[in-house]
């Protein structure tokens, strides 16, 4: 059996309900999926360092691994520790050029330059900021000899990723496990599942279900967002909506009882490169997507011809609610497709993609 190297920065959480703490956990288990043995450098730093003297010796020692394949936090790696102070920050990126000087393929996924943004200092203070920007900045720098590929959620977000050259970056977005689910008999019911704050607003979409005769929406999310939120929803919410606070498998129920995934949310520049986790669970489910027009769920959602992608209004959706409940068959239509599409998006799909964007073929 194959081996490969599966690295991350810090202790991996399989109870996690974050996209950030989800996807290493279902890669890792997508490399074993597809036939690897994985060999794991996770935990704190003293577990890692432990971990990669181990797994260095075994290197010298002649043993082979076909690539090394590792996810960064979204915390810059040298403050991953949990009191997040830079203690320990030449280990992991150390351990990734040692690997690359040996002649073994290394790949690092990067998940978001939200640190680079201007919305990034309405929430962190300008003393922490400057420290934190420097030290992504550092890994950046790092990425550019250490590693052999750097995976992005989109090409659209390496365009603008800074210190990056574009060649070295290839698209890796989430994936999903293959669930059929149910749905309601009857009417156009609408799922949202993510969060709730000023980054994902969804007043016109709300309003838009409100507005459509037989269209209900119910809205997943953590309970402290909506206390947070929901003021700024009141003019909009009515009997239609229903916000519930729910996660892991207990969100099957939801999925069950919806036709339509949604992420149809305010437009803003991130949105334009970001690969939500969600549309790819909505996929999974077998459930056609609701996405706003320009951006990049939008675009997949298009190209694939897996929903509909509108403008962010309450009278597009409306039209659109009332529209497919008069014509089923162009739901249905919608819905066959995501079934064939899907196949192609599970977890053990990205880790082929993976391990084909390191590995020569033979």
């Amino acid at each position: 059996m194959a081996k490969m190297i599966f690295h991350v920065p810090y202790p991996l959480n399989r109870e996690a309900t974050s996209a950030s703490g989800i996807r290493p956990v279902r890669m890792r288990d997508a490399f074993a999926a597809i036939g690897y043995e994985v060999v794991e450098i996770s935990g704190d730093a003293r577990q890692r360092r432990r971990l990669i003297r181990e797994v260095k010796r075994r290197i010298r020692a002649g043993e082979e691994f076909e690539f090394v394949y590792s996810e960064a936090s979204t915390k810059p790696t040298a403050m991953t520790e949990s009191h997040s102070l830079p203690t320990h920050p030449f280990l992991d990126l150390g351990f990734l050029s040692f690997c690359t000087r040996r002649g073994i393929p290394v790949g690092v996924f990067y998940r978001d330059i939200y640190w680079d943004s201007p919305k990034y200092l309405e929430t962190v203070p300008a003393p922490v900021a400057a420290v934190t920007r420097r030290l992504y900045r550092s890994d950046l720098r790092r990425y550019r000899t250490a590693v052999a590929r750097i995976f992005v959620p989109s090409m659209r977000m390496a365009e603008v990723m800074p210190l990056t050259r574009i060649e070295q970056c290839t698209a890796l977005p989430p994936g999903s496990p293959i669930v059929d689910s149910a749905r309601p008999d009857e009417g156009m019911s609408l799922l949202y599942v993510g969060g709730t704050g000023s980054y994902y607003r969804m007043q016109e979409t709300v309003a838009g279900v409100e507005a459509a005769p037989g269209a209900r929406l119910t809205i997943c999310t953590r309970e402290n967002e909506w206390e947070q939120a929901k003021s700024a929803y009141a003019e909009v919410l009515g009997a239609a909506t229903t916000v519930v606070h729910r996660s892991g498998a207990a969100l099957e129920e939801l999925y069950d009882d919806a036709h339509l995934g949604v992420l149809m949310m305010e437009p803003i520049g991130y949105r334009e490169f970001a690969a939500p986790m969600k549309l790819y669970e909505y996929l999974g489910h077998g459930k056609p997507i609701l996405a706003t027009e320009g951006s990049l769920a939008g675009d997949f959602v298009v190209e694939h011809g897996v929903g509909w992608a509108l403008p962010y209004s309450a009278e597009a959706l409306a039209e659109l609610l009332v529209r497919l409940q008069e014509d089923p068959e162009e739901y249905e239509r919608a819905s066959a497709r995501v079934r064939e599409v899907r196949e192609a998006h599970t977890w053990e799909a990205r880790a082929a993609q993976a391990r084909a964007a390191l590995v020569p073929a033979d």
